[in-house]
C-alpha cells in the first residue's frame, strides 16, 4: 500500500515489496492529509443539532486521484481511504488505532499454539447489495488475494502473515520459482458463519495484518478471477463502479479527476453513520485545495508547508498514545480550525546504493545531515527527528525505549562537520581532492531543500553533491533496480511491528533497493539478526525478548555501515472546522479510519 504521502509536501510514501514492483508501472499516490478529521471527543460539537438534521449532512473534504476500489487492488491512500469506508474485514483498526478490534468477527480465538484462528460472524451483517454476510464470502474473499490476477497483496498474505496453502513449481524467465496452487488456501467454513484461518507457524502479528483495509470481505462469487466462480459483475465494474462490500457506506458516484461520493447505508449492522455521506472533490494541488477550505467548501482539510505557521498551533492536550489536541488560527477567513497532530507510524530516510557509495561517504552524509535542523528549518516542526528505521510508536519499550536506544546514535551533534571531514579524509578525500555523491529525490521541494542543506555542507568537506528530480514511480523503479547512488525514501506500516520496516535491511531480500548490502561485518550481523526474527515468531515473552534483541542489533547495523539514514518521522495532522466532530484517529492512520462517528452540525454562515 502506498500510504500517507509526506505530511509537509503532498510528497510519496511506500510500503510493500508488492508496491516496489509495481509502482514503477505506474502506482499513483495522492495527499492523504486532506482526509484528517478532528480530535472531538465523542458528542457532537454543536449540542443544538439533532441526529436526524446531522444524518442529512454530507462530509465534504479534499482527495486524489482513485485507482481502484477493489479492496485487493489497491495499494494507494487515496483508494484504501474509500475502501476502508466501504469493506469491512474480520478484525480491523478501529479509529485507525494500532489495536485490531473484531468487525466482522464476534469473537477471535486461537488454537495449535497460535496457529489456527477462528472467527465467528455476526449474524446480523449484511452487504451492500443485501444479501446476508456467510463464512463462504471470507473463503471466497481470501481466495482472491491469494490467487487473482488483480491482488497485490498476495504475499503478505502467504508470506507475511503465513497462511497455509500448497505451491508448485512453475519456470520462467527468471528460472523456476514456487507460485500458490488455486484452492489450497488454509481458510475454511467450518459452518455457515464461522471461519477457521490456518498459518503454518505462529505470527505474533496475525491480526494486525488481517485488520488491513485489503482484507475486506465481498460476496461470494461477485467476480469471476478465482477458480470456480464466474463472477456476477465484470471485473471493471465491481472495482470502479459498483463495489460491493459490508461496510458502513455504499459508493454513490465516482466521476474520475473530478470527484467521488459515498452514502451511509442505513440498514448497516454497526454504529453510525451519522452522516448521510462523504464527498471528496478531487485537487492534487495542496495549495489549491487550501484555497477551498478557506473558502469553507471543504469541511476537514490540511494546511501545506508554504501556509503553515507554527505559531498558529495551540496545543491544549497530549494523550498518552502523543496524540496532542488543539486549535489552528486564526485563518485568513477569520475561523480558527480544530486541530490534531498524530505521530504516525513511518520514517523518511536517504537510501544508499551500498555498491556505488563507498561507506566513508555515507558516513559523511549521515554527520552532515543534521536531522533536528532538517525538522525545523525544512519542514516547520512537523514531525521528529529520526535516529531509527523503526518508528518510536513501534519501537521495542515504544517511545522511551526509542528515546533510550538512540543515545548511542553516533551521528548528530555539534560535531557533525568535522567528523564529516574525518571519514573523508580517512579515504583520501578532502576539499583538494573531493568525491561526488548525486542525490537523486522525488518531485518535493522539502526534499529539494534537504539535499541543497547537504549540497551546502559537503562543499566544505570535499563532498561534490549533485542533485537531480525524478518521478516518484521512476525513482522507485531506478532505486530497486541499483542504479541510484543516493535517494530520497520512506515507508510506513503495513502492520504496527518493527519487522515492517526492518526487512529492508536483510541483505538477503531481493526486493529491497538495499539488497546488495554485504560482505562486511555490519551486514552479516544484520542478517544474522533478521534469521533470528524470523525464528522467533510467536507472542510469547521468550520470542518478544529474542526479537527485541534482534531489532536493535539490526539497527544498530545500520548505524555501523549506514545503508538507510533516518532523516524524520513524519506526524499525520487534521484541520477541521467547529462544525465538524469525529474522535481522534490513531497512529495507524486517516486512511483506516472509518467515518462511521463523524457528525457534521449546522456550518457557519
Amino acid at each position: 500500500m502506498i500510504l500517507p504521502p509526506d505530511p509537509t509536501d503532498g510528497s510519496p510514501t511506500v510500503t510493500r515489496r508488492d508496491a516496489l514492483r509495481l509502482l514503477g508501472g505506474g502506482g499513483a499516490l495522492a495527499l492523504a492529509g486532506c482526509a484528517a478529521l478532528s480530535p472531538s471527543g465523542d458528542s457532537p460539537s454543536n449540542g443544538s443539532q439533532s441526529d436526524d438534521d446531522r444524518r442529512r449532512r454530507t462530509l465534504r473534504m479534499i482527495g486524489g486521484q482513485l485507482q481502484s476500489l477493489d479492496p485487493i487492488n489497491a495499494i494507494d491512500t487515496e483508494s484504501t481511504s474509500v475502501i476502508t469506508q466501504l469493506y469491512d474485514g474480520l478484525v480491523h483498526y478501529r479509529a485507525g488505532s494500532l489495536d485490531p478490534e473484531p468487525r466482522l468477527a464476534t469473537d477471535v480465538r486461537t488454537a495449535d499454539g497460535g496457529r489456527v484462528y477462528t472467527f465467528p460472524l455476526r449474524e446480523e451483517a449484511t452487504f451492500a447489495d443485501g444479501s446476508a454476510l456467510t463464512a463462504a464470502d471470507v473463503v471466497y474473499s481470501f481466495e482472491r488475494v491469494a490467487a487473482s490476477e488483480h491482488s497485490l497483496w498476495a504475499s503478505t498474505l502467504l508470506d507475511v502473515l503465513g497462511v497455509a496453502h500448497e505451491t508448485r513449481t512453475v519456470e520462467g524467465d527468471d528460472g523456476p520459482t514456487e507460485a500458490y496452487v488455486p484452492g489450497s488456501l488454509g481458510v475454511r467454513a467450518t459452518d455457515e458463519r464461522t471461519v477457521e484461518l490456518r498459518l503454518d507457524e505462529p505470527f505474533h502479528a496475525a491480526l494486525d495484518v488481517l485488520a488491513l483495509p485489503a482484507f475486506g470481505i465481498v460476496p461470494e462469487g461477485i467476480v469471476g478471477d478465482v477458480e470456480g466462480h464466474e463472477g456476477r459483475l465484470a471485473y471493471e465494474r465491481f472495482a470502479r463502479d459498483s463495489p460491493v462490500g459490508a461496510g458502513p457506506f455504499a459508493l454513490d458516484d465516482w466521476k474520475e479527476g473530478t470527484s467521488y461520493r459515498v452514502v451511509a447505508r442505513d440498514d448497516y449492522y454497526g454504529e453510525g453513520p451519522r452522516i448521510s455521506g462523504i464527498r471528496w472533490q478531487v485537487v492534487e494541488d495542496p495549495a489549491a485545495a487550501f484555497d477551498l477550505a478557506l473558502e469553507r467548501e471543504v469541511d476537514a482539510f490540511w494546511v501545506p508547508s508554504a501556509a503553515f505557521d507554527p505559531a498558529k498551533v495551540d496545543v491544549e492536550s497530549t494523550d498518552e498514545g502523543g496524540r496532542a489536541v488543539g486549535t489552528y488560527g486564526p485563518l485568513s477567513n477569520g475561523l480558527t480550525a480544530s486541530y490534531l497532530r498524530v505521530p504516525v507510524v513511518a520514517t523518511y530516510f536517504v537510501g544508499f546504493n551500498p555498491e556505488a557509495v563507498p561507506r566513508a561517504v555515507r558516513r559523511a552524509v549521515a554527520h552532515l545531515l543534521d536531522a533536528p535542523t532538517v525538522v525545523e528549518q525544512v519542514h516547520k516542526g512537523r514531525g521528529e527527528a529520526a535516529a531509527h528505521l523503526t518508528p518510536p510508536n513501534v519501537f521495542p519499550g515504544g517511545s522511551a525505549g526509542y528515546d533510550d536506544h538512540a543515545r548511542g546514535y553516533p551521528y548528530d551533534g555539534e560535531e557533525g562537520m568535522e567528523r564529516a571531514r574525518a571519514a573523508l579524509a580517512a579515504a583520501g578525500r578532502d576539499r583538494s581532492n573531493p568525491t561526488s555523491l548525486t542525490f537523486t529525490t522525488y518531485e518535493s521541494a522539502e526534499w529539494r531543500e534537504t539535499g541543497d542543506l547537504l549540497r551546502s555542507k559537503g562543499a566544505n568537506v570535499g563532498l561534490d553533491v549533485r542533485i537531480e528530480s525524478a518521478p516518484f514511480p521512476s525513482l522507485v523503479e531506478r532505486a530497486t533496480a541499483g542504479s541510484l547512488e543516493a535517494f530520497s525514501f520512506s515507508w510506513t506500516m503495513d502492520y504496527p511491528a518493527p519487522d515492517n520496516f526492518l526487512q529492508l535491511l536483510d541483505p538477503a531480500n531481493d526486493e529491497s533497493p538495499f539488497r546488495t548490502w554485504g560482505g562486511t561485518p555490519a551486514a552479516d550481523r544484520a542478517r544474522s539478526a533478521w534469521e533470528r526474527i524470523r525464528a522467533h515468531p510467536r507472542d510469547t515473552d521468550e520470542d518478544r525478548r529474542a526479537r527485541g534483541e534482534a531489532y536493535l542489533a539490526m539497527e544498530e547495523a545500520n548505524w555501523e555501515d549506514v545503508v538507510v539514514l533516518p532523516v524524520y518521522h513524519p506526524i499525520g495532522e487534521g484541520f477541521y472546522y467547529p462544525w465538524v466532530d469525529v474522535p481522534k484517529t490513531g497512529a495507524a492512520g486517516f486512511d483506516k479510519h472509518k467515518y462511521t462517528d463523524v457528525a457534521v452540525g449546522e456550518r457557519s454562515e
